[in-house]
């Protein structure tokens, strides 16, 4: 496990509780001797943390990927998969491209997480029910996904299919426009003066719960992300016309209603089980319907994997 903050903190202890053996690393001093103070095996290297691992997860934030790539490659053992937990993943591929091309590679997003962060804000059950995108690529070996789609589901996890180009476009919309509006939002609060503030209570205070984010993890969410203009756009044209209709004192009744029939839809989604293949055609095809992994089985006829859908 090279980074220990609260991701993956919490996947070190998450999967301590499976019963598998992990190690971790941190070139933060402190975060490491937290680790390690609370009883969990940490090198003083990215090296001696990769060396004979089967699996290696990158838990750092997307600034630092490729530089620990360069510094992993000559210790990475033959066979080993290699998977992340980062947000954009498509920036994360290309580097695994360009550095190990030949590691088994599976992008990770577990979307699971609290406006905290550090070793502090770690925690076990951190992925219960929480979706955790799993790219599958043309290159990408399926064998290894599937191990990582097993690993996630021991986790409490929802394994979601996605190549890096659908999740990061699905992402623009659930994780980067929510962060800005919220920061919008928080920002806007504060220029509406004391009063305002002194007012502000659930309406505000939930819009902008996320803006208490650290600055530069929003900003490794965001930037780069091309997904995120065409999702900002469509808000803005939302909103303009709620000015124009605003200003020529007309209601904002329809808005309200399209946001209000747009989360109940959500909330109310119906879903079925399914049974399907470790085929990797099949599999993006669930996971762009909607659908994910809920378990990974292995008989003598070789890998099954059961899956929830949405209902027609």
């Amino acid at each position: 496990m090279l980074g220990l903050g609260m991701i993956g903190g919490s996947l070190l202890r998450a999967i301590r509780h499976t019963g598998l053996e992990v190690v971790g690393f941190d070139p933060d001093l402190a975060t490491a001797a937290g680790a390690s103070a609370a009883g969990f095996p940490v090198t003083a290297s990215d090296a001696r943390a990769v060396r004979g691992a089967d699996l290696v997860i990158l838990a750092m934030p997307l600034t630092e990927v490729e530089a620990a790539l360069r510094s992993l490659a000559p210790h990475l053992s033959a066979g080993a998969v290699l998977t992340d937990v980062g947000t954009l993943k498509t920036p994360v591929l290309d580097a695994v491209r360009r550095v190990v091309p030949m590691a088994r590679f599976v992008g990770g997003h577990p979307l699971a997480g609290t406006e905290e962060s550090g070793w502090s804000a770690a925690d076990p059950l951190l992925f219960r029910d929480a979706p955790w995108a799993l790219t599958l690529e043309p290159e990408t070996d399926i064998d290894a996904w599937v191990a990582v789609a097993e690993l996630a589901c021991d986790l409490g996890a929802k394994p979601v299919p996605a190549t890096a180009a659908d999740q990061d476009a699905a992402v623009a919309r659930v994780i980067g426009l929510p962060h800005l509006l919220a920061e919008a939002l928080a920002a806007s609060g504060l220029a509406g003066g004391p009063l305002g503030l002194s007012l502000a209570a659930g309406s505000y205070t939930t819009g902008s719960r996320v803006a208490r984010t650290r600055p530069d993890l929003v900003a490794t969410w965001c930037d780069g992300n091309p997904a995120l203009v065409g999702a900002l756009d469509e808000a803005i044209e939302r909103l303009a016309v709620a000015r124009a209709r605003l200003v020529a004192g007309e209601s904002m009744l329809e808005l309200a209603e399209a946001g209000h029939d747009a989360r109940i839809g959500w909330e109310n989604r119906r879903f079925r089980p399914v049974e399907l293949p470790a085929d990797p055609g099949m599999l993006r095809l669930h996971g762009r319907d909607g659908g994910w992994i809920t378990a990974v089985l292995r008989d003598d006829e070789g890998v099954r994997l059961l899956g929830m859908r949405p209902a027609e």
